[in-house]
């Protein structure tokens, strides 16, 4: 088996819609399986979307249902039936659980345990049903990835069962984005011109964008033309009113909402950044971070796992609800030169130790542990 092309079934779907962070996660490893020789053939719910990493010789696209089957009357119900006609060595599912009637080997990704740790910040039904397939898709998986050393250790104690089958694989920096503009044109398309802060990633309590908030409005004392663009969807629960919050803090015309931005908007923004800021009380690793510090983002960060286990040594940590500490942290970002070149470095440094390539290969590695067993 080791020396021999392997059939690996993969459930796509993260690739639909407007992908995040799951979605490039996939992506960037699709584009590397391909030379690998193995068979890739990729599950969707409906058509599949046009991705350029989809566009090989070796991936087969197959479409199951009309794509109005969402959760688990695809993944459960029709998804076991097509992947078993395919012959398969191995499943890959890439977002926390897995068809569990399916009876090739599994593996599955868990990038973190928040709904069980941070239970607020999803419905209760909603919760209880991460929690139920993930338990039991753990259980059936021979493989379990966790893309950072915390999520590994998580898994390992809520799982003590399944701990001898959970790898540690870490994510890969910034290479699928399209190439930076220089910061002077990427400023222009943004309509920029003074002090430019970002912070990216979907909007969850968790992640403390109240109190990031009302850090940028200290801020706005020192430094009156500051700008923070907050690129995310709003998925709090309860739902944060953001506009009204703006309003009552004085914000309007020093914070943007820009919500879900494609890869091209992206590039943009790390490209103009002159900081970036990531508060998070539970991350399970940060891609957005590591983006951000391969692109020459200087970074501010919380101390809180993992974001402080990982970004620690190349950016200001800050804890994440110490709103004083957090605009302290973005003025000397802002104000010191000699620091933020410092931080620049250190984050190149860091983004230089992690690898899509790597990520891939050893992601394989553990396909081909299961395909044997």
């Amino acid at each position: 088996m080791d020396g021999s092309p392997l059939v690996v079934g993969i459930d796509g779907r993260e690739l639909q819609g407007r992908p995040t962070g799951t979605g490039r996660y996939l992506r960037n490893l699709l584009r590397r399986w391909r030379a690998t020789g193995d068979t890739l053939v990729v599950y969707f719910s409906g058509p599949p979307p046009e991705e350029p990493a989809l566009d090989h010789p070796n991936l087969v696209c197959r479409s199951i249902g009309d794509g109005r089957e969402r959760g688990l009357v695809w993944q459960q119900g029709l998804l076991p039936a097509a992947a078993r006609a395919d012959r398969l060595d191995v499943f890959f599912s890439p977002a926390y659980s897995c068809p569990l009637a399916l009876s090739v080997p599994r593996v599955t990704a868990v990038h973190d345990l928040s709904f069980f740790s941070h239970a607020q910040d999803f419905t209760l039904r909603d919760a209880f049903r991460r929690r139920l397939l993930t338990t039991l898709g753990v259980g059936v998986s021979r493989g379990v990835l966790a893309c950072s050393e915390f999520t590994r250790r998580e898994l390992r104690t809520r799982f003590p069962a399944a701990a001898h089958r959970v790898s540690h694989i870490p994510l890969g920096p910034d290479d699928d984005l399209p190439p930076s503009p220089s910061r002077e044109e990427a400023r222009r398309r943004l309509g920029v011109s003074g002090p430019y802060l970002i912070t990216v990633g979907a909007i969850l309590n968790r992640r403390c964008l109240p109190e990031l908030l009302r850090a940028v409005a200290r801020l706005s004392r020192r430094h009156p033309g500051v700008v923070l663009d907050v690129v995310g969807e709003n998925r709090t629960h309860p739902v944060l009113d953001l506009p009204g919050l703006l309003a009552s803090l004085g914000l309007t015309e020093h914070v943007r909402l820009s919500g879900f931005v494609e890869e091209a908007g992206l590039a943009d923004r790390y490209a103009a950044a002159d900081g970036g800021v990531f508060l998070s009380e539970y991350e399970g690793f940060g891609l957005p971070a590591l983006e951000a510090a391969a692109r020459g983002v200087p970074l501010v960060v919380s101390r809180d796992p993992s974001l402080g286990e990982i970004f620690g040594g190349a950016a200001l940590v800050v804890a994440s609800r110490d709103e004083a500490a957090v605009a302290r942290a973005l003025h000397r970002v802002l104000s010191e030169p000699g620091l933020r070149e410092s931080l620049v470095i250190a984050g190149h440094e860091l983004a230089g130790r992690y690898s899509w390539d790597r990520t891939a290969a050893l992601t394989r590695a553990v396909f081909l542990k299961a395909a044997r067993e």
